[in-house]
C-alpha cells in the first residue's frame, strides 16, 4: 500500500469534498493516495481556524506538506496572502494546482526538491506534518520553518498528544526560544513559535 507522502502509479479515484469556512464553501478535488481524501481532517480544520484568527501580517506564507491544498487555499483566500505550497506527492501537487485555481488563489506550488534549492522565506509557516513519515522528517520540517521565517515570523503546527506533542513543543522552544499552545481542541494542539 502506498503512503500519502510518496508518489505511486496506482489508478486515480477522483472525488470532490466540500469545506465551509467563513461563509464560503470551498470545493476540493481529491484522489486516492492523498492524506484525508474524504474530508478535511479535524487537525487541519483546527489549524486553519487558529491561524485565521491569530495571525496578523501579510505577504507570502509557506504551507509545508500541502497535500491537495486546503491550508494554502483557505488561508490564502481568507487572509489575502500568497501561499507557497510544498509537497512531495506529485498527484497531490496536481490537485493543489487545480484547487487553488478554482478558488482564484495566487499560489506558488513546488515539489520538495525545487523548494529546497530555492531561497524562499516568509512571515508565516504552517504545517500539518506527515507524522507517519517519522520523527526525523517532522523535526526537519521544524528546522526548515525556523530557517525560512523572517524576523518576527510565526510558525504554526498541529499535533496530537499521542504523536509526541510534548517533545515537539520542547524542540520548538529550543529552536525559537519560545513556544505556546495557541489552541487545543479534541486532543489536537496548535503549537506556535515566533522568530
Amino acid at each position: 500500500m502506498s503512503h500519502y507522502y510518496t508518489t505511486d502509479d496506482t489508478p486515480h479515484e477522483f472525488s470532490e469534498i466540500k469545506f465551509s469556512f467563513n461563509n464560503h464553501v470551498y470545493r476540493f478535488k481529491t484522489d486516492r493516495g492523498v492524506f484525508s481524501k474524504n474530508q478535511i481532517d479535524y487537525g487541519t480544520e483546527v489549524l486553519i481556524k487558529t491561524v485565521f484568527s491569530d495571525f496578523e501580517g501579510g505577504g507570502k506564507f509557506i504551507d509545508m506538506g500541502a497535500g491537495y491544498g486546503p491550508i494554502g487555499t483557505v488561508l490564502g483566500k481568507e487572509l489575502g496572502l500568497k501561499p507557497v505550497m510544498v509537497e512531495v506527492n506529485e498527484d497531490a501537487i496536481q490537485l493543489s494546482i487545480e484547487n487553488t485555481r478554482r478558488e482564484k488563489v495566487d499560489a506558488k506550488i513546488l515539489n520538495r526538491s525545487s523548494y529546497d534549492v530555492s531561497d524562499l522565506n516568509a512571515f508565516l509557516y504552517v504545517t500539518n506534518p506527515p507524522f507517519r513519515a517519522g520523527k526525523d522528517t517532522v523535526l526537519e520540517i521544524l528546522d526548515d520553518g525556523y530557517r525560512r521565517l523572517e524576523e518576527k515570523g510565526c510558525f504554526y503546527m498541529v499535533v496530537q498528544k499521542k504523536q509526541g506533542m510534548a517533545s515537539y513543543k520542547k524542540y520548538l522552544k529550543s529552536l525559537f526560544g519560545n513556544v505556546e499552545i495557541a489552541a487545543k481542541d479534541k486532543g489536537y494542539y496548535i503549537l506556535k513559535s515566533t522568530k
